[in-house]
């Protein structure tokens, strides 16, 4: 499969996997945890198989930038679920959002 493939699921995995950690920040309601937890989920489990897809396309092996990204991601993956489990410390959680998808970013980019 063309590694183009694997980096266009993999940001659009990414953007969905954002938008509803923000979501969950900005409004954790009850009646609303199971859809955005649905959401999430998807959108975590797509972002993983199309990033170690594309890292194996590609050869990348397990550099240090790559393991930051996991990191990331698994940060990521988990501010949504703790926004509704504490719906006080939203602020918070999404402040945290925003520094672990600018280091992601950094990482891709710069590759340190």
């Amino acid at each position: 499969m063309d590694p183009l493939i694997y980096y266009v699921l993999h940001v659009v995995a990414a953007f969905a996997l954002t938008g509803v950690t923000f979501a969950a920040c900005a409004a954790p309601l009850p009646e609303k945890r199971r859809g955005v937890m649905i959401l999430g989920g998807i959108a975590t489990l797509v972002m993983v198989i199309a990033g170690f897809g594309l890292a194996a396309k590609l050869h990348y092996g397990f550099p240090g930038w790559l393991i930051a990204k996991i990191l990331c991601w698994l940060v990521l993956s988990a501010l949504g679920g703790m926004a509704f489990r504490k719906p006080e410390s939203a602020r918070t959680l999404s402040i945290i959002a925003l520094v672990v998808i600018a280091v992601a970013v950094y990482c891709v980019y710069y590759k340190p």
